[in-house]
């Protein structure tokens, strides 16, 4: 029996972003109490942070200064190592950082035999960070909800992380549109996504994924796909024949499925003959199969039509 409610379901959402790698040269030159800058870098395509280290005589710290405009909660997990991969010094607690836009915070907990660090290796110090960020989503329930259908509700989890850019944590370029997304999702659904994300590619490595060959409506309509396992149609054919290239080349199987579906509903006397040609070139053996099919269905007005005398010339 379906049960209603009527409040705020709060979820909390963690997700391992990054890694970074930091070497101070010459660190016994570092002056005391002065601020050294790191490198910035994209937790989310959202969400730029920046690294900093200062030492005393008596301790070392490791800012992190969140350069969004949104605030940011995150665990890290810190390592110190010399040049030869010995661990100095590691934090691995389950601290929670919380980062408002423009300020600073220590990460460090307090070291312990500071004055080893004064005879490092080659005299560097490498600094190992990875960041999780930890996003809270509120989302209202009504009383209408039925909370009962776990298919419905998977989707519109799915949707909602689609719509929330802040867990993200890769981006995907069309063109000078940037369009954030989830490793998860992309290499769930997708076959081409999977092995990129699993071959150590450039893009895996840089959570930025450059798609050229995709106009941004196709793309946007691809994306929706991995997410809801649906598309919002429109009535240009064409539109249909670029997502099943799209399916076709990402590998997303269900959904050139689904656009063959639709296609062949919109499937008429005079543009089957495109149709079939567009199957072929994908060598689509059931695509031109159906193609084929409503051909013969239909041969009495299709053999007598521009597109057939198009198809023979």
């Amino acid at each position: 029996m379906a049960s209603c409610m009527d409040a705020n379901a709060i979820a909390w959402i963690t997700t391992k972003l990054h890694r970074i790698r930091w070497k101070i040269e010459n660190f016994s030159k570092v002056a005391f109490n002065t601020k050294l800058d790191g490198p910035d870098f994209y937790l989310t395509s959202t969400c730029m942070v920046g690294l900093a280290f200062k030492k005393n005589e008596h301790d070392i710290f490791v800012y992190v200064c969140n350069k969004s405009n949104t605030e940011i909660r995150i665990q890290r997990e810190l390592f110190f190592f010399s040049c030869n991969e010995e661990i100095l010094h590691e934090d691995k607690d389950a601290h929670i950082f919380t980062l408002e836009k423009g300020h600073y915070i220590n990460i460090m907990d307090r070291v312990q035999n500071r004055e080893t660090f004064d005879i490092l290796s080659n005299d560097a110090l490498i600094i190992d960070l990875s960041f999780t960020m930890i996003v809270e989503i509120i989302k209202e329930l009504h009383q209408s909800q039925n909370v009962t259908d776990p298919g419905k509700k998977l989707l519109g989890d799915f949707n909602m992380m689609k719509e929330n850019s802040v867990n993200s944590n890769v981006c995907l370029q069309i063109g000078k549109e940037l369009i954030p997304a989830h490793w998860s999702v992309l290499s769930s659904q997708s076959l081409y996504f999977k092995k990129m994300f699993e071959s150590g590619m450039k893009e895996r490595l840089q959570n930025s994924v450059i798609l050229t060959d995709l106009s941004l409506g196709t793309a946007k309509k691809l994306i929706q796909f991995l997410y809801t396992a649906d598309f919002v149609q429109g009535d240009d054919i064409r539109e249909l024949f670029h997502l099943y290239s799209a399916a076709d080349k990402y590998e997303v199987l269900e959904l050139r499925t689904s656009c063959i579906h639709r296609i062949m509903s919109k499937a008429t006397a005079d543009n089957v003959w495109q149709i079939l040609l567009f199957a072929n070139r994908h060598d689509d053996r059931d695509f031109e199969w159906q193609a084929m099919h409503f051909i013969k269905s239909h041969s009495d007005v299709v053999f007598q039509t521009d597109g057939f005398k198009k198809f023979q010339a």
